[in-house]
């Protein structure tokens, strides 16, 4: 009994590994390529993979639109990004599965390509800061030097903005005359990549500075820390009387109101 238990395991798991193994391996590719016009092909057929026994259908889309029923498909259109997907009903080891795969067709310098097969973006805009220094006024540069991968141009634009008027200037690092280190400042980045001369990514920022007295650099304003120190009171009682409006008097009248340490009467008799 626990050999025929076994067994059923096994080949289960095989059936179970084989399912996951063909769907997974699906892949779309583009056999002709030109400006309107690209040719797509699935590689799940029956000689690629030995162990299906049969194919019941394919279905093509682009953008949620039927384009086709085969292996391959035609497709003309203009240079616009579109979302591909293919579903095949899929025959083997007696078991039915649908394999649906999916990616997006991008025009990248003059040519088709899949986005899973396009190199993913290096870059990392956590990897970028700035600095600023002590001078008079204000400089502040881009800091690269933890950047994950060197692009092959950056363009920088700065902003600052104090007392309600806003500076503006471009490049690796600038300087904005017009600060003091009395000012609140508001400062913000843009930062643009190149590879090959296209745009790869774009990093902003913005932050708000202010001088540090104590360190006698620019921190951003929530690191300088505030408190309100308790007013303390010292009480003298000395049996003085005033009135309500604050009066030292020495007699006070029957049904009168004063105020004798700190502290509220009424004469009643």
């Amino acid at each position: 009994m626990k050999k025929i238990l076994l067994v059923l395991l096994v080949s289960l798991g095989l059936q179970t590994q084989a399912q996951i193994n063909i769907c997974d391996s699906s892949e779309i590719t583009i056999t002709v390529n030109t400006n309107g016009y690209v040719e797509l092909e699935t590689n799940l057929t029956t000689t690629n993979f030995p162990q299906i026994t049969s194919i019941q259908s394919y279905t093509w889309g682009k953008n949620g639109c039927l384009m086709g029923t085969d292996s391959s498909v035609s497709i003309s259109f203009n240079t616009d990004t579109t979302v591909l997907y293919s579903i095949n009903l899929v025959t083997y080891y007696n078991f039915m599965n649908p394999c649906v795969t999916s990616d997006t067709l991008v025009w990248n310098n003059g040519s088709w390509m899949m986005m899973s097969m396009m190199q993913q973006p290096y870059f990392c805009c956590d990897s970028i800061t700035y600095w600023t220094d002590q001078s008079q006024g204000f400089n502040i540069g881009l800091d690269t030097t933890g950047i994950v991968h060197n692009p092959d141009s950056i363009k920088v634009y700065w902003g600052v903005c104090t007392n309600g008027l806003c500076y503006a200037d471009q490049g690796m690092y600038a300087y904005f005359p017009q600060v003091t280190t009395l000012d609140t400042l508001k400062v913000n980045y843009d930062v643009y990549l190149y590879e090959n001369g296209v745009i790869v990514e774009v990093c902003s920022i913005e932050d708000w500075l202010v001088f540090d007295q104590n360190t006698y650099s620019w921190v951003l304003l929530n690191m300088i820390p505030t408190s309100i120190n308790e007013i303390t009171f010292n009480k003298i009682n000395d049996g003085r009387m005033y009135d309500m409006l604050g009066r030292e008097i020495t007699n006070v009248t029957l049904g009168t109101m004063y105020i004798k340490n700190g502290k509220k009467y009424i004469r009643v008799k």
